[in-house]
């Protein structure tokens, strides 16, 4: 049994933590006690979900507004954060972008902006953190990295319909899996959460929306259901958690199933 309050002490950064997936992660943290960084490009949606997790969680919390994609924000947020407190255990590279449109027909643009966030992102973000997310003091692990993928990066899910962002979600896995060889010497987990059809701002938040896109791209989901993001917020608490210790390398898929469905249903 996990003890109520396992992350007390520790703290966690949350990439893209103004809404969505970012939000939900970051108030399942709070309530096991952590303190928190939040970072977003938009300040005012770190902010409101900072006065959310303070109606009922009495944790410390950081705003950093910052683009992942800039060495130099990253910089200056890793050197706040380490004024303000003295570990950071959980990192969660969650901020990311839709764009582009099939891999050849993405524009240079598009290209670098998608490939800037979704990859330059969490490697700017990462290579900030490692060295002194190593030489903490935690037993047994010295801190956790937790990266938010993509079913359109995998195998079964790469999709030409959004090319450029399955290029990036698949290179986003392949770092999940170096870094956890490049760092479990360290003992530092590096893992993967990788979500299907979920209901966020990158749909609008809009079920009907969601249902008329998985119509016409005729995915089939053996869970009928939409994804709330409170259920990869689960995952991530447990990732966070002793019980996944011993766990490193992996790329956890949550889709209701959708991606052992292909060809099939």
């Amino acid at each position: 049994m996990l003890e109520e309050k396992f992350l007390e002490g520790k703290v966690a950064l949350v990439t893209g933590a103004g809404s969505g997936f970012g939000r939900e992660m970051a108030i399942a943290f709070a309530s096991k006690s952590a303190n928190l960084v939040l970072n977003d490009i938009n300040l005012e949606s770190i902010e409101e979900t900072r006065d959310i997790i303070l109606k009922s969680n009495k944790v410390e919390i950081l705003l950093e507004q910052a683009d992942i994609s800039d060495e130099e924000q990253v910089n200056i947020m890793s050197k706040n954060i380490f004024q303000k407190f003295d570990n950071l255990f959980i990192l969660v590279n969650n901020a990311g972008i839709r764009g582009g449109s099939s891999s050849l027909k993405t524009k240079t643009n598009d290209y670098n902006r998608v490939m800037d966030v979704n990859v330059k992102g969490p490697w700017n973000v990462s290579k900030a953190f490692y060295r002194k997310m190593s030489k903490q003091k935690f037993d047994p692990i010295a801190g956790k990295i937790i990266n938010i993928t993509s079913c359109a990066g995998t195998e079964c899910g790469l999709n030409p319909f959004i090319g450029m962002y399955s290029v990036s979600k698949a290179a986003l896995i392949a770092f999940t899996k170096l870094w956890a060889l490049e760092l479990g010497p360290s003992n530092i987990t590096v893992n993967a959460i990788c979500p299907g059809i979920f209901l966020t701002p990158i749909y609008n938040n809009d079920p009907d929306f969601i249902r008329e896109w998985i119509k016409l791209r005729n995915i089939k989901l053996p869970i009928n259901q939409i994804g709330e993001a409170r259920q990869v917020a689960d995952v991530a608490l447990f990732l966070a958690s002793p019980a996944s210790d011993y766990i490193t390398g992996q790329n956890i898929i949550i889709d209701g199933g959708m991606t052992i469905s292909i060809n099939k249903l």
